[in-house]
């Protein structure tokens, strides 16, 4: 087993996921051990109260691995350098 984690964020985006910003206060980073039990939490993520009243137009949810999502920060981040995994629209 790897001992990488991966973590599962929500971010909160233009339409378009150049001007996303994680909503880590409303919902914390939850960690998996593979990237097989994160991509089963996904569609769930997006169905959280913190997921459904973030003020963006559209909420992401994605799995990266930890440091990966360190490196990206607290601040303004282009997923579609990253990499989206699943959106919901509000």
């Amino acid at each position: 087993m790897s001992a990488t984690l991966i973590a599962l964020a929500l971010f909160g985006c233009s339409d378009d996921g150049t001007a996303c910003r994680r909503l880590e206060a409303q919902a914390p980073v939850a960690t998996f051990q593979t990237r097989a039990e994160c991509d089963r939490s996904l569609e769930d993520a997006l169905e959280t109260d913190a997921a459904l009243r973030a003020d963006a137009p559209t909420v992401y949810a994605q799995c990266l691995p930890s440091a990966q999502l360190a490196a990206l920060g607290t601040g303004e981040v282009d997923l579609t350098r990253v990499g989206k995994v699943q959106f919901a629209q509000n």
